[in-house]
């Protein structure tokens, strides 16, 4: 991606009824918790924890309406916030006339090699449909978990830990920087 392609807008919204990849039964079992005293509060946290990793990676493991304002004038733009649904893609010009004649390569992140235009907007479900994460991912939502809830109530903003960030690293679609 060239410095001409980029992202000029974007909304993220969550469907109504989400189920989050990792439920509090798996949550409880992994920070060994077996009292239902914090239930509400780790459940809090399982979500919290899961934004964490999705902000962390530029992934989506829970369903989402993406609608993405972006130039793409060199081609080979990497639609962000995959995996993508592509039967649900749709492509749109500044004007909000729908462009049919456009094409995307690759299935799970697919780059958008025509048109090279300027001020284009795209709308598409993007997410795990199936609530189903590579090991590693649930494995970070439930380190983040862990260390959120070890580390509630301290005054400093302690962020994201180092065990989940590692992991994120190795599946980011995004920057590694911040």
């Amino acid at each position: 991606m060239a410095y001409s392609n980029y992202i000029i807008d974007f909304t993220l919204t969550e469907y109504l009824i989400v189920t989050e990849p990792v439920s509090l039964a798996e949550a409880k079992a992994y920070i060994r918790v077996s009292s239902t005293v914090d239930d509400a509060q780790i459940q809090v946290m399982i979500k919290q924890a899961r934004e964490a990793v999705e902000t962390a990676t530029g992934l989506t493991f829970v369903p989402k309406t993406v609608s993405l304002w972006f130039n793409n004038i060199d081609g080979n733009f990497e639609i962000p916030f995959g995996p993508v649904a592509k039967a649900s893609f749709q492509l749109f010009d500044e004007s909000d006339n729908e462009i049919t004649n456009f094409r995307l390569i690759g299935e799970f992140h697919p780059k958008l090699t025509y048109p090279n235009r300027a001020i284009l907007k795209a709308t598409y479900s993007a997410g795990y449909i199936t609530n189903i994460l590579p090991t590693d991912l649930k494995i970070a939502i439930l380190d983040q978990v862990s260390y959120d809830y070890e580390n509630r109530g301290l005054d400093a903003d302690t962020g994201i830990c180092n065990k989940t960030w590692k992991a994120c690293q190795r599946w980011t679609r995004i920057s590694p920087i911040l």
